[in-house]
């Protein structure tokens, strides 16, 4: 369990910490940050059921400007480990998620208030013409920052096991727990709506509700509906194309 931890607290850290997001922004995604964690964890079935559930209470999720509505990556490494290590149905991930996503916000802002301490010193090594001291220091102390901030509690939770999770959820109050139950459910249909209202497009929307429908009425597999919708992308491009070229 010693190397599980370090692992899920190394996720945590990496999924947080801005230098990661020069690869890649997808690990903030509880998709392949939840499915890590399973990984690592030894389920990766249930754990990426979990993933998905999360990620769909946040599919609409951006943070503009100061406005931070939850830290995603908090919600997918910290909702999915819970769900895993309490043995919960992979439904309830988002319960578990909502109170860390929002936790996650004081994290955030404390470590972007730390690491102003860090820029301070990059410029004074600019200033001397240290590029490479300079470098390290926008770099290395902020990892760090994020390791004690959230790579840690990610470490205690995972180490501890899951008889240490569920002594802590039998300590939160059954009316907490209904109401981040409400919230988990309300969670979703917020995420597709936000969904919605950016894809909210007239010549769209009829292939959104076409594939809810598939779904929601004929019990079609969802994999299948995507490479059905695939194909017909493929189909009515190029039909476009000849009249755009006429044009």
């Amino acid at each position: 369990m010693l190397i599980s931890a370090i692992l899920v607290a190394l996720i945590a850290t990496i999924t947080n910490w801005w230098g990661v997001h020069l690869i890649t922004r997808s690990w903030i995604y509880p998709i392949i940050s939840g499915f890590l964690v399973a990984l690592v964890l030894g389920d990766p079935i249930e754990g990426m059921k979990a993933a998905a559930y999360i990620n769909l209470a946040y599919l609409g999720w951006m943070t503009v400007g100061g406005t931070m509505p939850g830290n995603l990556p908090v919600a997918s490494v910290f909702g999915t480990a819970m769900t895993i290590l309490s043995g919960a149905d992979p439904s309830t991930a988002v319960v578990f998620a909502v109170p860390f996503s929002l936790l996650g916000i004081l994290t955030f802002q404390a470590a972007l208030s730390i690491n102003a301490l860090w820029v301070h010193k990059a410029e004074a090594m600019l200033d001397k013409g240290n590029i490479t001291g300079m470098r390290m220091m926008n770099y290395i102390p902020s990892f760090f920052t994020f390791f004690i901030l959230v790579g840690l509690p990610a470490f205690c939770m995972v180490y501890f096991g899951a008889d240490f999770m569920k002594r802590m959820l039998a300590m939160i109050p059954t009316s907490l727990v209904e109401a981040f139950q409400v919230i988990g459910g309300i969670m979703p249909a917020l995420g597709i709506a936000m969904l919605v209202s950016f894809l909210g497009k007239k010549h769209l929307m009829p292939f959104f509700f076409l594939g809810f429908f598939l779904v929601a009425f004929l019990k079609l597999d969802i994999m299948g509906i995507a490479v059905f919708a695939v194909i017909a992308a493929v189909i009515i491009n190029s039909d476009l194309k000849p009249s755009l070229s006429k044009e």
